[in-house]
């Protein structure tokens, strides 16, 4: 069993990477206000991640060797799993509302946990349950979602992306046993990286010149909160709590990207949005207060 303290200590990771990750949506807008298009935006976010993330691995003396399978795997999970879930992701947002378009995301951590208890990787607990329950409402209340009229082609990309990026939790709790997050991140980052520089630059959408200062601002903010920050604590917490549990957990990130947009954008917080956001937060601490790590059967996760 794992400790309650790891239990925690996974948790407030998980959040520290949804609190990373809601910053995303904040950058990408200052972006594209600066003129950025979306495979400049996702392009420099996973270069100047990578290049950062390799520094560091440097700085701390952290060895970047890992076996070829693995890093053939985490590879893909950077170029084919998280590049893809990205594309899917924007490409949503083309036909539909981007509250439903997250909505659609955020379908995920449900997906997760009836994959991992078919797959046989954890166990589901009507606590489980309750919390992804409670989190699915509370998202619908802060999205305001509207389902008249909606596009299929877009339902279907935002459904993508939460099919490709529940896959891609899920190969990463089992390919992570014996990995560093920090190098796991740093691989996964790099292969998406070269994966987006390749094609933007293939086909000329490649758009850095004309940037100004206020846009390459909002780029590296991509890549450090809404990247390195964001994966690098998914991965770190995923080891101590399971996919499950860290997916449910990650639900606070639209919750924080509304708070950010009010504060930031200066968009208004709805009565409807309060509430689904301390729904939001009611399941987190249903979650931690009534499950303590006996529902996770790989123990063996932890990084060292």
């Amino acid at each position: 069993m794992i400790p309650l303290s790891q239990q925690h200590l996974g948790a407030l990771l998980v959040l520290l990477s949804a609190a990373g990750f809601s910053t995303l949506a904040i950058f990408i807008k200052l972006a594209y206000g600066a003129g950025a298009n979306t495979l400049t935006i996702l392009t420099m976010r996973f270069v100047l991640a990578s290049l950062c993330l390799w520094l560091l691995l440097r700085y701390l003396k952290i060895s970047p060797r890992i076996p070829t399978k693995t890093a053939i795997k985490l590879c893909l999970m950077g170029a084919l799993g998280y590049g893809t879930m990205s594309l899917a992701f924007a490409a949503s947002l083309q036909y539909l509302p981007a509250s439903l378009s997250e909505m659609l995301l955020f379908t995920y951590p449900t997906i997760v946990s009836v994959l991992s208890f078919l797959i046989g990787d954890e166990e589901f607990s009507w606590q489980k349950g309750a919390s992804l329950a409670i989190c699915l409402l509370g998202l619908f209340f802060i999205l305001g979602v509207s389902f008249t009229g909606l596009s299929q082609v877009g339902i279907l990309l935002g459904l993508s992306s939460a099919i490709v990026y529940s896959c891609y939790i899920l190969i990463g709790n089992r390919v992570l046993k014996d990995v560093h997050a920090l190098v796991a991140t740093t691989y996964v980052s790099s292969a998406a990286g070269l994966a987006f520089a390749a094609y933007s630059i293939t086909t000329g959408q490649l758009i850095l010149t004309t940037l100004p200062l206020h846009g390459w601002l909002a780029l590296a903010g991509t890549a450090t909160f809404g990247t390195i920050l964001g994966i690098l604590g998914f991965f770190a917490g995923i080891t101590k709590i399971g996919a499950a549990n860290a997916s449910i957990i990650s639900t606070a990130e639209p919750v924080l990207t509304v708070l950010l947009s009010v504060l930031i954008l200066g968009e208004a917080l709805t009565l409807l949005q309060s509430l689904g956001g301390l729904l939001v937060i009611g399941s987190i601490l249903l979650l931690q207060l009534c499950t303590n790590g006996s529902n996770i059967k790989d123990e063996s996760l932890e990084i060292g």
